[in-house]
């Protein structure tokens, strides 16, 4: 949850790193452009951890009878949302920034709902419907 967070705020944060086109030759425009990109490597790279983690958290979340048609139907969400990422960035042409604010949005969106799921360190993994 949190590296989800920290991954938002990071790629929303590149959107208020602001480069002129007239200042490459100024230092203080390496020192930006380089800003930026630290903050986008950064929020991918939080994002990336966190798609790592969803894996094992959602085989412990569906009981034992559902949990291959569960880690199924997320495995296709996560491939769903994979195909449509390159579409994302294509709204540049729309504004610039609003790539990074899907994306910085979509993840502090799912950072804050993963405050809903339920806890499952040091429980038993539910067996059949009824004990979940």
């Amino acid at each position: 949850m949190v590296t989800l967070l920290i991954g938002g705020a990071a790629c929303i944060g590149c959107n208020f790193v602001t480069i002129s086109n007239h200042c490459l030759a100024v230092g203080f425009a390496c020192h930006a452009l380089a800003f930026r990109s630290f903050l986008a490597f950064a929020g991918k790279f939080m994002i990336c951890i966190t798609f790592s983690g969803v894996f094992i958290y959602t085989s412990e979340a569906f009981p034992t009878t559902l949990r291959s048609q569960g880690m199924g139907i997320s495995s296709v969400s996560a491939r769903v949302g994979g195909v449509t990422a390159p579409l994302v960035v294509l709204l540049d042409v729309v504004d610039p920034t609003l790539p990074m604010w899907i994306f910085g949005m979509a993840a502090i969106a799912a950072g804050l709902l993963c405050t809903l799921l339920p806890e499952t360190l040091g429980k038993d993994l539910a067996d059949d419907v009824d004990e979940s």
